[in-house]
């Protein structure tokens, strides 16, 4: 086994590259991140950030790629993520993604199917089902063009102006993720946490571990597992389901480095997700035992306007200017955020965790009331 660099690069800086930045600041990785925009909102996050297109990759960007123990995808552009898989094999470095799996995951109907062949529960399609309805593009991962459909002139309206609609009926019931690592004959499952929705389907919260039973737990586990193996995963992927009526329904894969979920999975269990698919890649092995510190933690985003904060889907975390890593901030434990004195209108990442839900809520009723005091 090769000796580790202690190094990566990061392709992409918003959000999936600030989960990663921050992960690998949190385990003493140097991290490198790569970005054509020069305002990239997780360049103040990383060890170094180069600014360059990676289509006009320079040899300088090259070296670095080949000395990482890995290069992370943390973008969902399929033009960028196919080129990597062809580069890196071309180049010969080590690139912590499979384009395979992450092709069968980010189109719904393609991964329903899957889902349908394993024998695991699904939101019926319309015209099955009932109003409401959920509609979504069928390429497009998260809550990404979303929306809700009330009514048949709302679902025609729909239909009319995008053809490559997955809808299917609107469930009631808890949201949880959870995240398998591996590759074939070879899986781990991490922590499951639960995601707390905005009014426009955007992740507002991440809280852990679950008021879920053990029995539960495996459940969830044993679906990602069967996934996994039915699409060959080699590498990372998180699993979405909802808690409809005491069935779990998934909702969706993503065959990539998710954002949110991981920071929660490591506050809470100390399992770092980042590290772990760095050492399956650069050395084909988990090089860690699982951890499992038990902390509650609770994740969160608020959009500030005149102080006011607002709590609002991670995409307001790429609507501002660059963030900052500011532990302590406001009270909280750890802080990502684009607040500078004198902001009218900044937005922050608020992470807090302690021993018990009890001690979890009274700091977040700490936190919360010194927001009132700014």
């Amino acid at each position: 086994m090769s000796a580790l660099n202690n190094k990566i690069v990061i392709i992409g800086g918003k959000l999936q590259g600030i989960e990663a930045c921050y992960l690998g600041m949190k385990a003493g990785i140097e991290t490198v991140l790569v970005d054509k925009n020069p305002d990239a909102p997780a360049r103040h996050l990383c060890s170094r950030f180069i600014c360059e297109d990676i289509f006009e990759r320079s040899n300088r960007l090259l070296v670095e790629m080949k000395e990482a123990d890995i290069v992370l995808p943390a973008l969902e552009n399929d033009m960028v993520l196919r080129w990597l898989d062809q580069d890196a094999k071309q180049e010969g470095y080590t690139l912590a993604f499979d384009w395979k799996a992450y092709q069968m995951s980010s189109s719904k109907i393609k991964s329903d199917q899957l889902f349908r062949h394993c024998g695991i529960p699904v939101p019926e399609y319309f015209p099955g089902g009932s109003y409401p309805y959920i509609c979504k593009p069928d390429g497009d991962s998260g809550s990404h063009g979303v929306e809700r459909l009330d009514t048949p002139t709302e679902l025609h309206d729909a239909l009319d102006q995008k053809s490559d609609l997955v809808i299917q009926e609107y469930l009631e019931g808890p949201s949880y993720s959870i995240e398998v690592i591996g590759k074939p004959g070879m899986y781990r499952g991490y922590l499951v946490t639960q995601i707390h929705m905005d009014q426009k389907y955007d992740c507002k919260m991440v809280t852990a571990p679950c008021d879920l039973s053990a029995t539960q737990e495996e459940t969830l586990r044993k679906m990602a597992f069967c996934i996994a193996e039915e699409i060959e995963l080699h590498g990372i992927m998180d699993l979405e389901v909802i808690d409809h009526n005491g069935t779990f329904k998934v909702l969706e894969i993503d065959a990539r480095i998710p954002s949110q979920t991981p920071t929660a999975v490591l506050h809470s269990s100390g399992m770092n997700l980042l590290e772990e698919l760095r050492d399956l890649f650069a050395t084909g092995f988990f090089l860690k035992n699982q951890e499992r510190h038990g902390n509650y933690v609770a994740y969160e985003h608020y959009l500030f306007n005149q102080n006011i904060p607002h709590p609002l889907g991670e995409r307001i975390m790429t609507q501002g200017k660059a963030l900052y890593h500011k532990p302590g901030f406001c009270g909280a434990d750890d802080v990502i955020t684009d607040y500078q004195p004198g902001q009218d209108l900044w937005r922050g990442t608020f992470i807090n965790a302690a021993p018990t839900k009890m001690a979890l809520m009274s700091k977040r009723a700490k936190m919360l009331g010194k927001f009132a005091k700014r």
